[in-house]
């Protein structure tokens, strides 16, 4: 066989079911290898969507996303995608071919150096010369996505690899989790039964582990709290689930300072998995598990440090502990009383939703977890709707809410819904996007047409770059550069064969409806200036004119005053 039909072989042997990406001049051996590949190869309309699909299949499924691209274009096109999976620890497997290099000739067809492009952005690259090291070489790059901390890998394929023969035949091989250290469970199950009110912070490591972490908290009548990028891997209706994302972080220290034990497991502490850094955690009261040993001791050093699957060495662990009497722990009452100071915490200003009674986000995130079965999943972009998504609704289940978390890119939402959906068929999967995202990467509707999906997608409309434009609000009374081009939503969805509709009266079977549907439906929400963003705006013009006409050292005084 040639070098491209042991590439899929060597992908099918480490166990990938399906492939993203595009055909170009240089990979058209491997797709012609692909077209007789026992895995679905799905096309998008861009690089930059088929890596957001890449890693919303990987998200949903905690499996290797794969990529492939061509170099030069589709290399540069791909970049964002890996980068929003390396800051938010998704396993993607990104397949490129390396740009041609003849000797002694200078300014040749897209020749970039793609390795020192790439290297911030991966965990690692491999370089495939020789056609009968790619079984080697992918299953080693399968193998590092996974290890540690989860991120892309990418294999750099040499230019004639495609065609080269070979008669290697790649062998089966699946990753197993790695045993967790000798007499680790039994100390750390010392710690925990010596403590009395514990708080387990869970990050996305716990994910594939939800079953482990329900019982431990139950056995040890311990809280979660679950950061963005983990919410739903203990139901946010258990009693020992609290909420806190984009909630009160003062309430959220206040918590860990009534805590006698803090347990994080399977979290970074990123920026958004630490509250901004705003979280406060006592190192003498914080135990930390992961499975990555540059996360341990960062940015929070604590007095016991894990290196270990955490899945693995939750199962490891709950036999360990001993069952404790009921009045253990913290009780539903007081975990009552503090699920109800986070309900009270001020949100500030939100938009108005007109189709609803009454028109608040609240309402709306209220009628869509009505409409959407428990083991939903909500795929948001990055804007506004995706800040009301997680301080509104209630996840359910484990790798319930996807988000771009640590890197915030515009145009995620829809092709990583389309990604997500490929990985859980059977799973009911719901993208909201603002109109500025859609207007990014509306187009991948054509791909989820093609594809036959069952997929709402809820765009919040109001013309704006909305989260941008209330930042403009609140510091200066006045917008600029946020409006965006009309963009007529039934219209697109006609022309790419989506279906269409607009949000008013009935909005949950409109929703339950979208859910059934045996293809994309886009639904647009209406949404619009409440009172309470009029009242922000009017303060801030009242400061800006103020700060105009007032002199600098009688403002300076106020200042000191307030």
């Amino acid at each position: 066989m040639n070098g491209a039909e042991l590439l899929c072989r060597s992908l099918e042997a480490v166990g990938v079911e399906q492939l993203f990406g595009l055909p170009g001049t240089q990979n058209v051996p491997f797709f012609d290898a692909l077209r007789r590949s026992r895995f679905r190869t799905v096309v998008p309309t861009h690089e930059l969507a088929a890596s957001f699909m890449a890693a919303g299949y990987s998200r949903v499924s905690g499996r290797v996303g794969v990529l492939a691209t061509i170099p030069g274009p589709g290399f540069t096109y791909a970049l964002t995608g890996l980068a929003e999976a390396r800051l938010d620890s998704t396993p993607l497997l990104y397949v490129v071919g390396q740009p041609p290099a003849e000797p002694d000739r200078r300014f040749q067809l897209q020749a970039i150096d793609q390795a020192a492009i790439a290297a911030p952005l991966v965990k690692c690259i491999l370089s495939a010369d020789r056609v009968g090291d790619l079984p080697e070489i992918i299953a080693r790059a399968h193998a590092l996505a996974l290890e540690g901390e989860p991120g892309p890998v990418m294999v750099h394929l040499a230019p004639a690899l495609a065609s080269q023969e070979s008669d290697r035949q790649p062998e089966l091989t699946r990753s197993s989790p790695p045993v967790s250290p000798p007499g680790v469970s039994a100390a750390l199950a010392q710690e925990l039964g010596s403590a009395s009110k514990i708080l387990i912070l869970a990050g996305q490591g716990t994910a594939g582990g939800a079953t482990q972490l329900e019982a431990l908290a139950e056995r040890l009548g311990a809280v979660v709290v679950a950061t963005t990028s983990a919410r739903g891997v203990l139901p946010e209706d258990h009693p020992r689930s609290l909420t806190f994302d984009l909630r009160s972080t003062d309430a959220l220290n206040a918590l860990v300072q009534e805590s006698d034990l803090v347990l994080a497991l399977g979290i970074k502490f990123s920026h958004n998995g630490a509250a901004g850094f705003q979280l406060r955690l006592p190192p003498e009261r914080l135990v930390h598990v992961d499975a990555s040993r540059e996360v341990l001791g960062a940015n929070y050093p604590a007095r016991t440090t894990v290196c270990a699957d955490v899945p693995r060495l939750l199962g490891d662990l709950l036999p360990l502990l001993p069952a404790r009497g009921a009045g253990a722990g913290w009780s539903v009452e007081a975990l009552e009383r503090w699920r109800r100071r986070t309900r009270e915490a001020p949100l500030g200003p939100e938009p108005r939703f007109g189709a609803l009674d009454p028109a608040t986000p609240g309402e709306f995130f209220r009628v869509l977890r009505a409409a959407l079965p428990r083991d939903g999943c909500l795929v948001t972009d990055s804007g506004l709707h995706q800040m009301l998504a997680r301080r509104h609704f209630p996840v359910l289940a484990n790798r319930g809410l996807i988000v771009p978390t640590n890197f915030q890119s515009m145009g995620f939402g829809l092709p990583a819904a389309i990604g997500a959906k490929l990985a859980a068929p059977s799973r009911p999967i719901v993208a909201i996007v603002g109109d500025g995202g859609l207007a990014m990467c509306g187009l991948e509707l054509l791909t989820a047409v093609r594809e036959r999906l069952s997929l709402p997608v809820i765009v919040f409309s109001d013309g704006k770059y909305g989260l941008i434009r209330v930042d403009q609000i609140k510091n200066y009374g006045v917008t600029y550069g946020i409006d965006l081009p009309p963009l007529d939503a039934a219209a697109l969805a006609a022309a790419t064969g989506a279906a269409y509709r607009s949000l008013d009266g009935n909005a949950e079977g409109i929703l339950r409806a979208a859910l059934e549907a045996g293809g994309p439906t886009v639904i647009e929400v209406r949404v619009g200036d409440s009172v309470g963003m009029r009242r922000v705006q009017a303060a801030s013009i009242a400061r800006a004119t103020g700060r105009s006409i007032l002199p600098r050292r009688l403002l300076a005084l106020l200042k000191r005053l307030r």
